[in-house]
């Protein structure tokens, strides 16, 4: 099997030097017949949403964390704000 490897580091969007390309060279056909070898394997009985852990929720409760003086205080310091939300320069063009 040929690997267009230029093509390939297009794709993923890699600028590769010509040691890297040589090294990938190498080492891509056998990348690519390792996941084929992976393709064989029967996952059929294999329950999609299995998890590693136990754990089903590891979120915390989105509470604040500051006392309203002090969030008052740092919205009262910024430069520009309207009503509770802060006014910031734009990121992108006018």
């Amino acid at each position: 099997m040929e690997i267009n490897l230029d093509h390939v580091a297009k794709l993923a969007k890699l600028r590769l030097t010509d040691a890297e390309k040589e090294t990938l060279g190498k080492q891509l056909p056998s990348i690519v017949d390792y996941i084929a070898k992976l393709q064989e394997v029967d996952t059929s009985n294999v329950d999609p949403k299995a998890y590693l852990t136990d754990a089903t929720n590891v979120f915390r409760v989105d509470e604040p964390t500051t006392l309203k003086a002090e969030r008052d205080a740092a919205v009262g310091a910024f430069p520009k704000s309207t009503g509770d939300a802060l006014e910031v320069p734009g990121v992108f063009g006018h």
